[in-house]
């Protein structure tokens, strides 16, 4: 049996970390957009055909990765709930994903 322990850690509101956020946010909803109008749901088809794409962010390569991964995954939830018969919204991200802290 694999035992997890998590903890929260708390943050000051650095500037610079919150633009960072706030541009991970905004590259997760283009790719959500891309992948939803040309009917993309795989990592490996996104990150070939549409990688420099996010080159208008100024972000390292590994968070462009990493965006492309969140909207695939949320893409690909969708589609699911579309063969389960469900009716879901278009996915987007609203608030500031703090799973970005992984990679500092």
């Amino acid at each position: 049996m694999l035992t997890i322990k998590s903890i929260k850690q708390k943050h000051t509101q650095n500037q610079e970390l919150c633009l960072l956020m706030e541009t991970f946010r905004q590259m997760v909803n283009e790719c959500i957009r891309i992948g939803f109008v040309n009917k993309v749901s795989t990592l490996r088809r996104f990150s070939s055909l549409y990688y420099y794409e996010l080159d208008k962010y100024p972000i390292q390569s590994k968070y462009k990765l990493t965006a492309m991964s969140q909207a695939c995954g949320r893409l690909s939830q969708m589609k699911k709930e579309i063969k389960k018969g469900k009716t879901p919204k278009t996915p987007y991200v609203k608030k500031i994903i703090s799973g970005i802290m992984l990679w500092l």
